[in-house]
């Protein structure tokens, strides 16, 4: 069953007791809204992003709560052919190796760093950094301080742009809804993004 991005966050669980070894993201671009995802999730972390014009309408996935059981992208068809039944039916859902269970020594985001701040949570930085990458905006509950510290850095004007600038990834100025805070990529930053994440590694099932 689908649910609204508001009542979601009202009644939003809490997150997963550990790091799972993947995390599953949605591209708005692809998603129609089918609530196949929805539908089959067993944690109940995918609400949906409604808009006055229901065409764009688009689901997502809180990553924080995402258990990473791969039953929203395809599931076994029976015990001799794995992941052979297909959930999504418009191929909008990517698989992530999640980065915060085994991170990398570097992060892809390393190199684009031009601040002063220590110990980067890096493999946060490179989760949400994902989600603005497809999306160009990520929804957080309210509540969570640490997750709002992450996206503090990303608004920093420290991301090199060009040898001469650096811009901020995503926006100042925040959207607050009942339980839920939406962060939106700046122009320069969805350009930054594509340029960190075009050639990165994603699980492939196909």
């Amino acid at each position: 069953m689908t649910i609204s991005m508001t009542d979601y966050f009202r009644d939003r669980k809490s997150d997963r007791k550990k790091e799972t070894r993947y995390i599953n993201v949605i591209n708005k671009d692809n998603c129609t809204s089918c609530n196949s995802c929805a539908n089959v999730c067993p944690v109940d972390c995918i609400y949906e992003v409604v808009s006055p014009v229901p065409s764009e309408s688009y689901h997502q996935i809180d990553t924080s709560r995402c258990i990473g059981c791969q039953m929203c992208y395809r599931s076994p068809n029976d015990s001799s052919e794995f992941y052979q039944l297909t959930i999504c039916p418009w191929n909008a859902i990517d698989m992530l190796h999640n980065p915060n269970s085994k991170p990398d020594d570097v992060s892809v985001l390393t190199p684009y760093y031009r601040g002063t701040t220590p110990d980067m949570p890096w493999p946060k930085l490179e989760e949400y950094g994902y989600q603005l990458f497809l999306d160009g905006e990520v929804f957080l509950p309210a509540t969570e301080k640490a997750l709002h510290r992450v996206f503090q850095l990303f608004q920093e004007q420290s991301w090199m742009y060009s040898e001469e600038d650096n811009v901020q990834i995503v926006q100042t100025e925040v959207e607050e809804g009942e339980g839920f805070v939406r962060y939106r990529a700046t122009e320069e930053g969805r350009e930054l993004l594509d340029c960190m994440y075009r050639g990165w590694k994603r699980i492939f099932m196909d």
